[in-house]
């Protein structure tokens, strides 16, 4: 029996802000990065907004079109209090699946209730803005995901902790808004609004190798020529000693200008390249951005149980065939994987 080699995955966190993360993930393959990508984006449970009733709407803007704009607030379920123990993912994991749920329609243990009432009585030349932070919640562990553009980082830590969120509707002289909604625990391949992140990606890694015998016959114009091809700044040229050193191979996005014009210096077809690029199977850059429901080290931690949790099934799917064939001789046998020979 062909022997299999057992990765041993390793995440080295470089980067991590309150709503975006950058990490290696080493000792495994391109299989299992992107079945992490795809987890990430796919299988991580949020709370959103999936059952609105609205009472009240003498605004522009027709009840579907506010309906699905409240689904896409990004809502923050903090850990209950009194809990004991970390938790990784917040409270969502504190609620039911609605499928799961032992009751009729709604509870507590699978729902969060939110409501609105709010009609323009002010000024007739002023717009009254409805922002998520106008939803009232009874839960006191659950909060609309605010969020900052460009105005509001100019903004002392006073004024920001007053911002209102994000805008829902506009509201004219005597118009009014009055609903009822509630929040389900979900996946985005049910919906995009359940979705945690507003990007999961990741990149290879460039291996760089430079062919020094063929670097130094070359002038310090054409070296200085090579360093500035490379749009990321990749190399670096020394005049002192005349060398051309990789400065920072992770920049490189394979663009191949490099390569490209050491193949017009070349004198000969058959003469070695000055530079070989080829992408890291082993080893890949990881940037997630959140939405705000979940921090980012949230999502990639439960990301990878659930991960896990997939694999451990499918072992266990596995091994019943494997045992059913034992017990039955006209069962169907497990697949084997023979390498392409019968």
């Amino acid at each position: 029996m062909q022997e299999t080699h057992r990765l041993q995955p390793q995440i080295e966190i470089v980067e991590l802000k309150e709503d975006s993360m950058k990490f290696y993930l080493s000792g495994t393959d391109v299989a299992t990065a992107n079945a992490l990508r795809r987890v990430m984006i796919g299988e991580v449970p949020t709370m959103a907004i999936d059952l609105v009733q609205i009472e009240e709407n003498s605004s522009v803007l027709h009840d579907e079109f506010i309906a699905h704009r409240l689904g896409l607030l990004p809502i923050r379920v903090n850990k209950r209090r009194g809990d004991i123990g970390d938790s990784l993912v917040g409270g969502v994991d504190d609620f039911n699946y609605k499928r799961d749920c032992t009751c009729m329609d709604s509870c507590p243990e699978c729902s969060i209730d939110f409501s609105l009432d709010v009609v323009h009585d002010g000024n007739e030349d002023e717009v009254k803005i409805v922002y998520s932070s106008d939803l009232e919640c009874r839960n006191p562990d659950v909060q609309m995901v605010n969020y900052t553009n460009r105005d509001d980082e100019r903004l002392d830590q006073e004024e920001q902790s007053q911002a209102k969120g994000i805008a829902i509707c506009k509201l004219g002289k005597g118009q009014k808004l009055k609903f009822e909604a509630t929040a389900f625990k979900g996946i985005s391949k049910i919906h995009s609004k359940w979705s945690p992140v507003c990007g999961a990606t990741f990149a290879y890694l460039a291996e760089i190798q430079l062919n020094e015998s063929r670097m130094e016959m070359l002038t310090e114009a054409q070296r200085d020529a090579f360093v500035r091809s490379c749009p990321k700044k990749v190399y670096a040229f020394d005049k002192h000693t005349q060398k051309v050193d990789i400065k920072n191979s992770e920049a490189c996005v394979f663009c191949d200008e490099c390569v490209k014009l050491g193949e017009t210096w070349k004198r000969n077809k058959d003469d070695d390249a000055l530079v070989v690029i080829s992408a890291n199977q082993d080893r890949f850059l990881f940037s997630v951005e959140t939405t705000g429901a979940l921090r980012p080290e949230e999502v990639v931690f439960l990301a990878i149980d659930i991960l896990k949790k997939k694999l451990e099934d499918l072992s266990d799917e596995y091994g019943k065939l494997d045992t059913a064939a034992e017990i039955d001789d006209d069962a169907p046998a497990p697949y084997v994987d023979t390498g392409g020979f019968v």
